[in-house]
């Protein structure tokens, strides 16, 4: 299966090296897949050309132009890994004028509704096996914490909190689709005291599905990267931490303390199964995608637009 990357940055080639343990790259799960080998790439930087090339094997076949690489190569996989704003551009090639069947887009998906409303048509034309890159929802780990969610072995979910710094729309976009993964589709979002920083949203967040609500807080100027989530049951909590690689449940337990109460004490760890992302997003796709998964997933792309474009005009988030 011949695969192709558009936007030669960190996720298609520099988070890792063929060498490292991790597999953080598209280029790097490529190369351990059985079954793809990567042909070509195009970036509009001929020096991030250069050294992609130069990482991940020198006959790899390097563009300027999309439209070239689209003209010249015999492509079965597509990443788009580009910046957002040119996702739409790229993707309206792919589907207009090539049978390139296999896709898949790093989030956020477009930059607006009227991009979006143009390529979901398109998306109902050509049905590709598409595959929206909310990571989190295509790791083991994340699925174990789902079923285990799912059983009730923690009773009832009471709320969840998540800790996010760069924009809503950017990483705030993992959070929502999270939420929506574990506890179904979000039918309530309000901001409070939300700002606007370069065209994102950064504040602090409600919201609600049927089964549980809770918050999200973003953060405009830290200086580390974060992400958590602290989902609070009858019975324990469970942490996502450092990103998701590292993932704990905590049971409640008569305390040794302070007698005729209970105590959180850890029950689980799982195993740091994120460090294989970009290998994850790729079995998912070829194995397990389904037009199901899609719609879930532009569900969430266009609810996380209707947002953003609300926020931005200063207005509520009316999802219904």
């Amino acid at each position: 299966m011949n695969a192709a990357i558009v936007g030669c940055g960190n996720i298609a080639g520099f988070y890792d090296t063929p060498d490292s343990d991790e597999i953080l790259t598209h280029a790097h799960a490529f190369a351990l897949c059985k079954i793809t080998e990567l042909i070509a790439c195009c970036d509009i930087n001929e020096m991030s050309l250069q050294k992609f090339s130069s990482v991940w094997r020198s006959d790899i076949r390097t563009y300027l132009s999309v439209d070239e690489m689209l003209k010249k190569e015999d492509i079965d996989l597509l990443v788009i890994a580009s910046n957002t704003e040119s996702h739409f551009d790229v993707l309206e090639k792919v589907l207009l004028k090539t049978d390139i069947k296999h896709i898949i887009c790093e989030k956020p998906f477009v930059s607006n509704m009227r991009e979006y409303s143009k390529i979901h048509e398109l998306i109902e034309k050509k049905n590709p096996n598409l595959l929206i890159n909310f990571i989190r929802c295509f790791d083991p780990s994340i699925n174990g914490v789902k079923k285990l969610l799912e059983k009730g072995k923690l009773g009832a979910v009471l709320g969840f909190s998540a800790r996010v710094n760069k924009g809503l729309y950017h990483n705030g976009s993992h959070v929502l689709s999270l939420v929506e993964h574990f506890f179904g589709e979000i039918n309530k979002f309000e901001a409070n005291g939300a700002s606007v920083i370069d065209g994102d949203i950064y504040g602090s967040f409600w919201m609600q599905t049927k089964q549980t609500s809770g918050v999200l807080i973003n953060f405009d100027s830290s200086e580390f990267s974060i992400f958590e989530m602290e989902i609070v049951c009858q019975k324990g909590v469970i942490k996502i931490q450092k990103s998701g690689f590292d993932i704990r449940v905590y049971k409640a337990k008569e305390s040794k303390k302070v007698k005729g109460t209970k105590e959180l004490k850890l029950h689980k760890k799982y195993p740091n199964s994120l460090k294989y992302y970009a290998k994850n997003s790729l079995e998912f796709l070829l194995d397990k995608n389904s037009k199901e998964q899609l719609e879930k997933h532009l569900s969430i792309s266009s609810k996380l637009l209707k947002i953003r474009e609300n926020l931005l005009k200063g207005e509520s988030c009316n999802l219904q």
